[in-house]
């Protein structure tokens, strides 16, 4: 989903800390292997072989002591959602520090099925089967439905909702406050979702989020394709249609224009989310 780190220092750490991934889970990288980056090098990832095939090896760094949280452990987390969920199996861990940094090396299952789109946001139209909708409405209905676990952290907190709303789509004249809890993948978008077998990848952020969460954060992510926009409206219309779907719907278009300040992809899409937004308001008046 995003470049490799414009540092070269980045590089070479993120470079090091793969290789001693390998070594500490005893797989070997593959020829020619294609590196997978997370937002400013954060997290690096890359398939391994393994005496069963091929596997997904990824690695998390944080500053020595600033590990742990929602981000590290989301992962292991999601392992406890229910089979109608399609994602990859995380197979094994390992932590370790080297030189002021943390560690983590996650292996997963490999999926050989392409992602819908290089990028978030979904820029042409893509032919998806019909099994592939009805999975992911069972996906997304089956992750909402699972108990929210004690010490799983919000995707947002409430009062990022209040400000966030507040300062990216001003006034908007309704109570901002979130009723209802429910757990999501949190960054549900077409980068994080294969074809034409559904798998849902990165789950690294998944905790309780609004109501309608994920069915508003892919809908936005979709709105530059107006025909499969419709589709995800209509495939999620008993949550999105509700003042609680609406709330979440808000709550998206303010957290993607938050990041269209920092990146071009979210710029690209700020005007689709802007008059989305505005379309949402008329709706509530």
């Amino acid at each position: 989903m995003f470049s490799e780190p414009d540092d070269p220092d980045v590089r070479e750490r993120m470079r090091a800390a793969f290789a001693d991934a390998t070594v500490r889970l005893g797989y070997a990288s593959t020829d020619g292997m294609t590196e997978a980056w997370g937002h400013n090098g954060r997290t690096i990832g890359a398939p391994v072989r393994t005496s069963y095939g091929n596997a997904w090896l990824r690695v998390l760094e944080a500053p020595e002591g600033k590990e742990g949280g929602k981000l590290w452990t989301g992962t292991q987390k999601a392992a406890a959602l229910p089979t109608e969920v399609p994602r990859p199996e995380l197979l094994d861990t390992a932590d370790w520090i080297h030189e002021g940094y943390a560690y983590r090396a996650e292996l997963s299952t490999y999926v050989a099925a392409l992602v819908c789109s290089s990028t978030p946001d979904l820029i042409k139209p893509i032919p998806l089967p019909e099994a592939w909708w009805t999975r992911l409405r069972q996906a997304i209905s089956a992750t909402a439905a699972t108990p929210v676990p004690d010490d799983r952290p919000r995707v947002i907190t409430q009062d990022y909702v209040h400000r966030t709303i507040r300062r990216y789509l001003g006034d908007v004249g309704i109570d901002t406050t979130v009723h209802h809890w429910e757990l999501a993948h949190g960054d549900l978008h077409w980068a994080n979702l294969t074809s034409p077998e559904l798998t849902i990848l990165d789950w690294e952020g998944f905790g309780p989020a609004p109501h309608g969460f994920d069915a508003a954060h892919l809908y936005a992510y979709t709105l530059p394709v107006p025909e499969l926009a419709t589709r995800i409206r209509a495939l999620f219309a008993d949550v999105l249609a509700t003042p609680e779907g609406r709330l979440a719907e808000l709550t998206v278009a303010a957290i993607l224009l938050q990041a269209a300040d920092r990146d071009p992809v979210h710029a690209r899409l700020a005007p689709d989310v802007r008059e989305h937004a505005r379309e949402l308001l008329k709706r509530q008046d």
